[in-house]
């Protein structure tokens, strides 16, 4: 589309220069200078129907172009997909049937494991079977075998039992034959007899069982006593005097770590005898001791004697290389040249 378009620019002219004047009185010359600004406007007119006109062509082809690539893309995507679709359905199909063929070949194995098993089985089963009659039938010949023989042998011991008590067994069968013939019997006189006879064995029964009663329970009455006696004997031992003072002596331990450059943190481990001493006190009164001169040479032999004493018996035969070093380290920390009493 054609166009103009308008523009305006100032000129400026400068100019000088010298001219020449007749003698009016005296002749001569002078010079000149300045300059002169014009403003000066263009009109240019700028012809675009050429160039639309192969733009307008060009657009044609352009977009034939286009409808040309767009048909392309749409068969080269219509040829992916229904190629994509073949492969995929070829590799299902190749997938499934490879499945297929695997699942089958894995049924006949199994079903064939599954005959051979169940044959197996059925073979177990009878022999279990066999077995279970087998052992019906020993069972039945072994316990008719002892039932026979514990048979004997109760006979056998009541036999010897009736032989060796025979006049006691003897008598306790005429007595229960007279019994049950005075039950049988409809005599009065009988019948009060023997209920007279059993009201006083009955009451000699319960006397007897009541005094029997009566010795257990005194007994565990004197049995009760013993024990309480002994008790209080033990506590009385163990117990100390209200009224009386005394002094009750029980070791504690306070120990002094440096936790960082002139910090220094104390520990107090002490007996429970001394839960309600303020640890504090403690301190305080341990601190307050001369510990560089309260042991003697001698005194330091002992100790020594018998820290060394005690460590070999506590570490024994060492199990592993760590309680070897333990060992070792406590023999080393154990040092008592500064508890020695200086000129002993």
């Amino acid at each position: 589309m054609s166009y103009s378009r308008r523009f305006k620019k100032n000129v400026t002219v400068h100019y000088s220069g010298s001219v020449s004047y007749p003698p009016s009185q005296n002749g001569g010359s002078t010079s000149y200078s300045g300059s002169v600004t014009e403003e000066v406007i263009f009109d240019v007119t700028v012809d675009t129907d050429p160039f639309d006109n192969e733009v307008g062509v060009m657009k044609e082809h352009v977009d034939l172009l286009t409808g040309s690539i767009v048909a392309t893309k749409t068969a080269h995507v219509a040829t992916i997909d229904e190629t994509s679709k073949k492969i995929g359905d070829t590799i299902v199909a190749g997938f499934f049937k490879t499945v297929k063929s695997d699942i089958s070949q894995q049924i006949a194995q199994l079903k064939a494991q599954s005959e051979s098993l169940l044959i197996q089985m059925n073979k177990l089963a009878q022999r279990c079977r066999d077995k279970q009659r087998q052992m019906g039938v020993d069972y039945q010949r072994i316990s008719d075998r002892y039932l026979k023989i514990f048979t004997d042998l109760n006979r056998e011991l009541e036999n010897r039992i009736y032989s060796i008590d025979e006049p006691i067994f003897h008598s306790t069968r005429v007595m229960d034959e007279t019994g049950q013939r005075g039950a049988s019997d409809d005599s009065v006189s009988t019948v009060s007899i023997s209920a007279g006879e059993n009201a006083h064995v009955h009451s000699l029964l319960a006397a007897n069982l009541a005094k029997k009663r009566a010795a257990e329970a005194i007994d565990k009455g004197r049995k009760f006593l013993e024990i309480q006696y002994a008790t209080d004997r033990v506590i009385d031992k163990c117990l100390m005097p209200g009224a009386e003072s005394c002094y009750l002596d029980t070791p504690f331990c306070v120990m002094t770590a440096s936790t960082g450059p002139g910090v220094n943190e104390q520990y107090v481990y002490a007996s429970p005898l001394l839960k309600d001493v303020a640890h504090e006190s403690l301190t305080s009164s341990m601190d307050a001791v001369d510990w560089k001169s309260q042991v003697t040479a001698e005194e330091a032999r002992i100790i020594n004697d018998y820290f060394t004493q005690n460590n070999n018996e506590a570490s024994g035969a060492p199990v592993s290389a760590h309680d070897a070093r333990v060992a070792q380290m406590t023999a080393r920390l154990f040092n008592l040249s500064h508890t020695v009493k200086p000129g002993n």
